[in-house]
């Protein structure tokens, strides 16, 4: 069950990027789909730190997918509530010693990340993102997820890619 999911989480969230990374509406709804079952993934193999990320994940997600074109002071209220109380959690963990501070960097990289794309700050979702995934690869391979810990490079890449793009464009 867990190599099923590694591998579909790894590759689905491998798409998210690509897509995402042409401007592709669909990259979000990959993304949010990929969140959901990464949450399983995450809490079978006790990271708990990535378990709760996922949660914030799929609501910026779902908010690049549906509303993002749409902004209204209600949804971005939202958004912003949202993230604060994944980095509370993030916050609690780290404090009370269930979380590395790897895992902290990780994810505030990855949440941000999203935030910023989903808000059309390229340059810093990209950058973010680059950060988040690179420090996910050591983390993953010391779990011994080699398969995940391979694509979060290769998304690594993609995001080193969005970072040269959307320099270029700016």
């Amino acid at each position: 069950m867990v190599q099923l999911l590694s591998v579909s989480v790894a590759l689905i969230f491998f798409a998210n990027k690509i897509f995402v990374l042409f401007g592709k509406r669909t990259g979000w709804l990959l993304g949010v789909i990929a969140a959901i079952l990464a949450i399983f993934y995450f809490y079978l193999i006790e990271l708990y730190v990535y378990t709760a990320l996922e949660f914030g994940l799929i609501a910026l997600m779902g908010y690049g997918f549906l509303v993002k074109n749409q902004k209204s002071k209600l949804i971005e209220n939202l958004i912003y509530s949202v993230i604060t109380l994944v980095m509370l959690t993030l916050t609690y963990f780290i404090f009370s010693g269930m979380m590395t501070v790897y895992e902290f960097i990780s994810s505030a990289g990855l949440l941000f990340g999203t935030y910023f794309l989903t808000h059309e700050k390229s340059n810093w979702g990209w950058a973010c993102y680059c950060v988040g995934h690179l420090i996910s690869v050591y983390i993953m391979y010391d779990k011994d997820q080699q398969f995940f810990a391979d694509f979060q490079l290769a998304s690594a890449v993609v995001a080193m890619v969005g970072v040269i793009i959307s320099f270029k464009k700016s």
